[in-house]
């Protein structure tokens, strides 16, 4: 199961369409943030916020620099009008579209792995001492 967006919103960060069922239908959500090393997509539905939620996500998207940072930590850094942090916020409405094509709801002791087994190997550690010197001249 592919994680990839089918299109990316024109004008606001972190807005995609995705076919979340991979059955052919493209559904619009937010995205949270990608776990490069399981491939998880977490992801909010546009189509399950109320007005005022979507306008409280849409003030975060419109910020300068809100395509530079993963919405996760955007909402992480973000306190609502009503005091709340966003993160704690909208947490609630979020979802993870698993590598595998399952959707489950984040919470402890359970998350998506990678069908990739290269991804599931322990790194080589090198021995003590230094690293090596790449730099020229």
């Amino acid at each position: 199961m592919s994680t990839k967006a089918v299109a990316v919103h024109d004008t606001l960060p972190h807005v995609e369409w995705v076919d979340l069922h991979n059955n052919g239908v493209a559904t619009e959500v937010i995205v949270i943030k990608r776990d490069q090393r399981s491939g998880d997509l977490y992801f909010i539905k546009t189509d399950e916020l109320d007005d005022i939620d979507r306008r409280r996500l849409v003030s975060i998207l419109k910020k300068r620099d809100a395509g530079k940072y993963e919405l996760w930590d955007l909402l992480d850094n973000t306190t609502l009008g009503n005091g709340e942090n966003a993160l704690e916020f909208f947490h609630q409405l979020v979802k993870v579209l698993t590598e595998s094509g399952q959707i489950i709801t984040p919470r402890a002791g359970q998350q998506g792995i990678s069908l990739n087994p290269k991804s599931h190997a322990i790194p080589v550690k090198r021995g003590p001492g230094r690293p090596p010197n790449n730099q020229e001249g």
